[in-house]
């Protein structure tokens, strides 16, 4: 019995080929187990689903066009900006002065900066 398990164990192709079926069928009956014991099977006796509320549609301004509050600087700067560029929002919201117009952020002393298009 010892010669034989030995001559079947040097050979390689047989010994190699047993430990990959007998692998692969350990993992099939392994997965099949627990997907059965562990996981969770969730009827649901009622669903209500609710109809879909309206989401409100906004618009937005193009760069020339003048917005009330479009146009914002720094208590501590010297430029303006439009709302969505860069510096804006970079600023702190407890420093924001807002402007309706680019002539009232001018009037104020205010000069456009250069890195926001559209001014």
């Amino acid at each position: 019995m010892y010669r034989k398990l030995k001559t079947f164990l040097e050979t390689d192709t047989y010994f190699y080929s047993a430990i990959i079926i007998l692998v692969a069928v350990i993992s099939f009956f392994l997965g099949q187990w627990s997907a059965t014991e562990q996981a969770p099977v969730y009827t649901p006796t009622s669903i209500t689903i609710s109809p879909p509320t309206a989401i409100p549609t906004t618009t937005v301004a193009s760069a020339s066009e003048a917005v009330d509050g479009q146009y914002v600087a720094s208590k501590n700067g010297s430029k303006y900006h439009l709302l969505w560029c860069p510096g804006a929002k970079q600023m702190k919201e407890e420093n924001k002065i807002f402007f309706a117009s680019e002539d009232a952020a001018q009037a104020a002393g205010y000069t456009p900066a250069a890195n926001c298009k559209g001014l």
